[in-house]
């Protein structure tokens, strides 16, 4: 790991850890949304890298169509596991995506 990214993870006091993962625990998942299972405003539904299903509870079409746009960008995701039982399940509080890259051509 670069300096860059070695400061990052001192000043924010994080980790990379894996695990398992706890039904009623919350955890910050980093990834992207690979698919929408759902689109309907107030019940979206997304698979977060290929494999977790995470229900959103947005109400907004706006937001809806934000989030489609941001697809396939790296995210964090904080989620509280709803289940395990044939792959992973959460309910998702709260998305957090970068600030966004402009390229020149």
């Amino acid at each position: 790991m670069d300096n860059n990214g070695q400061n990052f993870f001192e000043k924010f006091g994080l980790e990379v850890t894996s695990g398992e993962v706890e039904v009623g625990n919350t955890y910050p998942i980093y990834g992207m949304i690979t698919k929408f299972l759902s689109d309907e405003p107030g019940s979206v539904v997304v698979e977060l890298n290929f494999s977790i299903r995470a229900n959103m509870a947005i109400p907004d079409q706006s937001k809806v169509e934000l989030l489609k746009e941001r697809s396939f960008e790296p995210g964090i995701f904080v989620s509280t596991v709803k289940s395990k039982e044939g792959g992973i399940e959460v309910d998702c509080s709260t998305v957090v995506f970068g600030k966004r890259q402009n390229y020149n051509a």
